[in-house]
């Protein structure tokens, strides 16, 4: 592992950005289509070990689909706006919620049918089986929802949440700002849908040098200081790690205080990076620094923690 040290420091402003966005809400079309070519590509990369990567791009395909087919109805954007109003931490109020808001188990049971034919046997029949009890499809979707993830078998989460991020989606980018619940200046979690980030961004073109978390679930990247840890605010012991050469254009940036870590992707030096895709692709990255004691901030929800 190789150690960098081009961190700005976190009372520099990156000369020639005149104001910096708080957040930046998702061109669904757009990301997912990117999110298909890195997920291609990183099929090629792996060879006879890219199936899984296969399986994705139908995945995202589906989910691309679906803002054609069946985007949200305003409705629907006003009942998930409520409900990352009320937060998740209330178990009851989440599953009631969840309960009344029909977008979302109508986008699983379309994926489920749709992926089931790829699937081996029992996923498909897991997730059959689940689209067909309302009660349980609810239960397992507030386990997600408040990271309760052991609680959901792997391959239905991936499904499952490709579901509830198709419409939290919708409805954050159709609000822009309406739906952001928390301060961002030293938010971990996402400010609108309280979902952990896949990864740290460093942004190139007009925003170069700025460092934004994107959301796991509802894809908003929200503004975070370089050089200041994620989890716990700390910046006395920040390092960047890779695995080849300190330009590296995908990295981890990890907290000596709290010894927590998350992905950090160079857009600067590369922007055709993806952040979940790409994430996924340099997890060996990952196993590194899990190794070394340090514990991930946030999730890659094509890949749930066991």
């Amino acid at each position: 592992m190789l150690s960098s040290s081009d961190i700005v420091a976190p009372d520099k402003r990156t000369p020639g950005v005149v104001a910096i966005d708080p957040a930046i809400y998702p061109m669904l079309d757009k990301l997912y289509a990117r999110r298909i070519e890195r997920l291609k590509a990183q099929a090629l990369l792996q060879g006879e070990n890219g199936e899984y990567f296969r399986f994705l791009t139908h995945l995202v395909q589906a989910q691309r689909d679906s803002l054609a087919q069946a985007p949200l109805e305003q409705a629907d954007v006003e009942a998930i706006y409520n409900l990352l109003k009320q937060g998740i931490s209330d178990t009851t109020q989440l599953e009631h919620s969840l309960g009344n808001i029909q977008c979302w188990q109508a986008a699983y049971a379309t994926l489920a049918t749709q992926l089931a034919p790829m699937l081996p046997q029992k996923v498909a029949q897991a997730l059959g089986t689940l689209s067909a009890d309302k009660t349980e499809l609810v239960k397992a979707a507030t386990h997600l929802l408040q990271a309760d993830y052991a609680q959901v078998d792997a391959g239905v989460a991936v499904v499952l949440w490709a579901a509830l991020s198709t419409c939290w989606a919708q409805a954050v980018a159709r609000k822009q700002g309406e739906g952001i619940t928390q301060p961002l200046a030293h938010a971990t979690h996402c400010p609108c849908c309280h979902a952990p980030p896949v990864a740290s961004l460093v942004m190139g073109g007009a925003r170069e040098g700025l460092r934004y978390l994107q959301c796991s679930l509802c894809e908003v990247r929200w503004h975070r200081v370089r050089a200041v840890c994620v989890a716990c605010d700390a910046s006395g012991q920040m390092d960047h790690w890779t695995l080849d050469n300190a330009k590296s254009a995908i990295q981890i940036e990890t907290c000596g205080d709290c010894k927590s870590y998350i992905k950090t992707l160079r857009l600067d030096y590369d922007p055709e990076l993806e952040a979940v895709a790409d994430d996924l692709g340099s997890l060996l990255l990952d196993s590194a620094m899990e190794t070394e004691g340090f514990m991930r901030v946030g999730i890659n929800p094509f890949s749930f923690p066991a």
